[in-house]
């Protein structure tokens, strides 16, 4: 198989899972993954900065996460 059809069949998997952020400014993130292990793996990271306060990249502000959540689909 070469690495075109491989990326090609795992693009077309479906995504089953959603981590849900969220941040004590009302803000909501979510992530979706093509499987429970991956999304719980995801949440992992997430779950380590509940209630710190960090600076959003994407506007230089100071946030804090204050919940995540995995569903799914």
């Amino acid at each position: 198989m070469n690495i075109e059809a491989f990326l090609a069949a795992h693009l077309a998997k479906p995504l089953t899972h959603r981590v849900t952020t969220l941040y004590a400014s009302g803000a909501v993130k979510t992530h979706d993954t093509r499987s429970l292990g991956a999304a719980e793996n995801f949440a992992i990271g997430e779950n380590r900065k509940v209630g710190r306060k960090l600076i959003d990249r994407a506007t230089g502000q100071a946030v804090e996460i204050v919940g995540v959540m995995v569903e799914a689909l």
